[in-house]
């Protein structure tokens, strides 16, 4: 980083970093803060409490709830926060609650208001701006869902305004399906909407990109500059459901220069001045680029970490430092990301249908593994993929001094589907 923070009697609250797939944001932020770093969660059952200064008790998802959770930990220790810093998009407004509280740096109520958080008016503001992004239209029963099938014609996706993950993601190709979709996204709002302090329950009807590739474009934002650090290509599972099931750096489109500047207008658009930006794309040789999402917080899904071993630069480092209001070291402008170390992959791990019934370790596992992970217990019932929560674990490769062009596209894929055949036993 340009400067290093003064040591302050504060803390830093990192706000999801306890959430798997996220622990180098704690290792970033260790390096970079010089004092205690603390989280807060409703519950220890995080597996990586342990390796917090502090623990509060508290929702991460719920503003008023959150605060008050923070102002109990001061009553009881007289620690304040010297910096809070997001990681997810639930966390968001919690963090913005707190930090106007204590009066510390944190990202604008616009740009929070106009990202991811709310799909609706993320998608007003971005047409508004003149990036492209599919239309839609809100719903709130079977008639107005008729309505706006009509409106925006065949195939057409189905989906919560704010929820992440895929949580509730469905393509629809005829009005009977939309109706049955629309009966799913509200199952999926009430079981998951209280886990989430989620107030926003409103559904879309969204008019379906159908261009044929998705990438994210993760760009770093500070005060009135951004840049892009990198471009991932993504792998989604089968519809009718948009499940990520894995992620490659660098991109095959890396240098992409319509791609990258549209991921900077969007991000422009939205009004993000702080940290890091996900921003999802659709693209297709000769096609106009869309943007689908801009999320104001950091990538999930194991993704920064992939950067991070590819090109060498430290994500979670330059988001953190960006909330503590330092001037972080933004990769020299240009058409292109740094250089590339590596192809870094990232991909799920996928039982067969059905009852797992043993978990064994594989016999035979590539060099290019750097590492996997089982989530999935005996007993558990797997399903086809529809968002993160139909997860088994995670494998991680690395293909060190290769080019995007010279590692097939899938063979991150590939190695995770042996492993995951070796691994669980299903009935």
């Amino acid at each position: 980083m340009t400067h290093t923070p003064a040591r302050s009697d504060g803390y830093l609250l990192a706000i999801g970093a306890h959430m798997a797939l996220r622990e180098r944001a704690l290792v970033s932020a260790i390096r970079l803060f010089p004092g205690p770093i603390a989280t807060i969660f409703a519950a220890p059952g995080a597996r990586s409490a342990k390796f917090f200064d502090h623990i509060i008790t508290g929702d991460p998802f719920a503003p008023r709830a959150a605060l008050e959770a923070v102002q109990a930990f001061e009553r009881e220790t007289g620690l304040r926060p010297a910096a809070v810093v997001p990681f997810i998009d639930g966390g968001l407004w919690a963090g913005f609650a707190i930090a106007e509280h204590y009066g510390v740096p944190y990202l604008s109520r616009e740009a929070i208001e106009n990202s991811s958080i709310n799909k609706d008016r993320m998608k007003d503001v971005l047409r508004a701006a003149g990036v492209r992004t599919p239309r839609y239209v809100k719903v709130a029963g079977a008639a107005e869902v008729a309505a706006a099938v009509a409106e925006l014609g065949l195939p057409c996706v189905i989906k919560p305004a704010a929820f992440g993950g895929s949580l509730g993601v469905r393509l629809v190709g005829s009005t009977a399906e939309a109706q049955e979709a629309f009966r799913y996204v509200m199952e999926i709002i009430d079981r998951n909407a209280a886990t989430f302090s989620v107030v926003n329950r409103s559904v879309q009807v969204e008019e379906f990109c159908d261009l044929t590739e998705e990438v994210s474009v993760e760009v770093l934002n500070h005060g009135d500059r951004r840049e892009v650090l990198a471009v991932v290509d993504k792998a989604l599972g089968p519809r009718p459901h948009f499940a990520e099931i894995g992620h490659r750096v660098p991109s095959v489109h890396t240098d992409d220069t319509e791609l990258r500047d549209l991921a900077v207008r969007a991000c422009q658009a939205i009004g993000l001045d702080r940290g890091l930006a996900h921003v999802e794309i659709r693209r297709q040789d000769g096609h106009e680029p869309a943007v689908i999402e801009v999320g104001a917080r950091t990538a999930g899904g194991g993704i920064l970490d992939q950067v991070e071993r590819a090109t060498g630069l430290a994500p979670y480092a330059l988001h953190i430092a960006s909330y503590l209001d330092l001037d972080p070291d933004f990769p020299d402008p240009g058409p292109t990301s740094p250089e590339a170390r590596g192809v870094a992959a990232i991909a799920v791990l996928k039982a067969d249908n059905g009852t797992i019934t043993a978990i064994d370790a594989p016999s035979r596992v590539p060099e290019v593994v750097t590492a996997y992970e089982v989530s999935a217990t005996v007993g558990a019932v797997s399903e086809p993929p529809a968002n993160y929560l139909t997860r088994e674990g995670y494998v991680e490769c690395f293909w060190p001094g290769r080019k995007a062009q010279d590692v097939p596209p899938a063979e991150h894929l590939d190695i995770a589907d042996d492993l995951a055949a070796q691994i669980f036993r299903v009935t």
